[in-house]
């Protein structure tokens, strides 16, 4: 009984009184985090910048190559490729490369417009025409064009020595007026 006593005086006695804190709410506590560098911006901003430099010096790369062949000299390639395989064509369509390849080297070397016209066409013009620097060479011009016609419109057979003078010839005309001054 004794232990039942003293259990009801522990359950009778009053409670503690909390401790009362004076403080308010402690604010809260934003611990900084250090700013993180867009690395996938900028690493997007210089591989673009990489692109763009590549793709310029491959565009100048590609325009210094375009522009250092000369009229003559794509003339000259034009006429070497006919060259290495003469009987693979008719008459007609190896007379028709030549007569091309020297009128596409007119027009670029001297700005006259040769693949439009006829030969009669294109002669007369050039003879109306004192300051033309064509006009030295108009008698050999004259003859490897005709010969050209010839072959495209007569349906002339070209013999391997036929063919291989008219392409003389066209080499000929195309190392004569690639010395001389443009007008």
């Amino acid at each position: 009984m004794l232990g039942v006593m003293i259990g009801n005086l522990y359950a009778q006695a009053p409670a503690p009184a909390p401790v009362e804190d004076i403080r308010g709410p402690k604010p809260i506590i934003v611990i900084p985090v250090p700013e993180k560098s867009p690395v996938a911006m900028w690493c997007a901003i210089g591989g673009g910048l990489l692109v763009v430099l590549i793709c310029l010096y491959l565009w100048k790369k590609r325009r210094k190559k375009i522009t250092l062949r000369t009229p003559s000299e794509i003339a000259l390639t034009s006429l070497t490729a006919l060259e290495k395989n003469p009987e693979s064509l008719s008459a007609e369509a190896f007379a028709d490369q030549a007569a091309q390849t020297i009128r596409r080297f007119i027009m670029e070397r001297f700005g006259i417009a040769a693949p439009r016209r006829t030969t009669e066409e294109f002669l007369q013009a050039l003879s109306k025409n004192d300051s033309s620097p064509l006009i030295h060479e108009s008698g050999h011009l004259q003859k490897f064009l005709s010969s050209c016609d010839l072959a495209k419109f007569a349906s002339s057979a070209l013999t391997p020595t036929q063919r291989a003078e008219l392409l003389q010839a066209a080499r000929g005309f195309v190392t004569a007026t690639s010395s001389s001054t443009t007008p």
